[in-house]
Formats: C-alpha cells, structure tokens, sequence
C-alpha cells in the first residue's frame, strides 16, 4: 500500500501529465501539435538528450534475444511505435489517460500484427501475470518518490534488460524546471551521480547497472 503522500504524489504527477499530453507529444513529433518557434528552439538548445536516449533505446531492443518490453510511463506512445515495428509484444503502462489515448490512436494508424496491451495504472501498484523480456523506463524516476523499492519491483518483472533515463539535478535549468513543477504541484525528484549509485546499490542492482552519462542527466542499463 502507498502511504498518504505518495498517493498524492501519483495523482498530482497523473493530472500534470494528462493535461500536458499534446504538448509533451509534439517534442518527438508534430502529429498532434505545432511546436512554436520558441518551443522548438529551446527543444534544440535544451533537450537533445531525448533523442538520444530514443536512438540508444531503440538500438538496445533491435535483437532477437528481446521479444516482450514493459514500457512504464508510456507517455504518447513514440517508443511503442518503434517496438512495435521492430516485432515485440509491447505492454504500454501510463498513469495519464490521454497519454494512453495518443498512443492508442498512433497504434491504430499502423499495420502491424504484433500483440499490443496498454493498461492505465500506477507501476508501483500494479500486479502483472507475467514477466517481460525488457523495461522502458524514459524520464519516469524523475516523479518516483521511492526508487529504491520501484527498482526491486522492476528486477522482479523484468528477465533481462531495463533501460533507464534519470534527469541530473545540476544547474540552472534543473533549477527552473523545480520552480516550475512546484507551480504546477507535480513532484519532481532529480538526482546526482552519487544518489543515483547510491540507489543502484541500496536495490542490489549496481552490479548489474551500467551508467552513461548524458547532457543533462544518466542512461542506465541494467542487465540480470
């Protein structure tokens, strides 16, 4: 069970989310949205590390040894996309409804035959009835109030690879991006190397974890 914070936490970091859907979409693609000049500027100047972890993502999956993915925090459904054309059984988890509801639409607009589930819940409550091959795991550890636990729950579900992106908690945009997720009552957790080794550690993962630095923050890979 979730105590009374983190539950608030879940539902705040839900309704930030729902209501940011088309917007958050629109940085990987402008299918639902038009980016503005200023938008697409900061997206160059700001966030280059979401392509990066999308291209290492996607290159990690493109082999047979992986055929069953988790995608945790789907978000509108990019990586899902891709899974699904590389061949996987993709599972899409969202605490957002309209997340889900943009993947489900991209998906829809597909001719693919592969098996494709999306199931509306808070990871860290959700029981599934299987376990996956793989874990995407892109900017969710960010709303993560218990890390710790969530890793352990991951290494139980997942048989083999967890990709894992963290945002840093260095300068002046992490700075930003604090104030202005407190404007909107959305927890954010950001992290420094040591925190997050430190993490690894506490979850008996470290071992297993292999750390690459990024712009503004870590890609981990966990292998078991």
């Amino acid at each position: 069970m979730v105590d009374r914070e983190q539950g608030r936490d879940v539902v705040n970091v839900g309704h930030f989310f729902d209501g940011y859907a088309e917007d958050f979409s629109s940085i990987y693609k402008e299918d639902t949205k038009k980016r503005s000049s200023l938008n697409t500027l900061t997206d160059k100047l700001f966030r280059k590390d979401i392509e990066s972890r999308f291209n290492t993502t996607i290159a990690l999956t493109d082999n047979d040894s992986i055929n069953s993915i988790l995608d945790i925090g789907c978000g509108p459904g990019h990586f899902v996309v891709r899974f699904l054309e590389q061949g996987k059984d993709v599972t899409a988890l969202d605490i957002a409804p309209s997340m889900l509801e943009i993947t489900k639409r991209r998906v829809e607009s597909m001719q693919v035959n592969s098996p494709f589930v999306t199931i509306l819940a808070d990871y860290s409550e959700y029981t599934f009835s299987k376990t996956f091959d793989a874990a995407c795991v892109m900017g969710v550890f960010e709303y993560i109030q218990d890390p710790v636990t969530f890793l352990k729950k991951l290494l139980l579900d997942i048989d083999k690879e967890i990709y894992i992106s963290i945002s840093d908690n260095k300068g002046l945009l992490a700075w930003q991006r604090r104030l202005r997720y407190k404007i909107r009552k959305c927890p954010l957790y950001l992290y420094s190397r040591n925190q997050l080794e430190d993490c690894l550690k506490k979850a008996d993962c470290y071992d297993l974890a292999e750390i690459e630095d990024l712009e503004r923050g870590y890609y981990v890979v966990i292998r078991k």
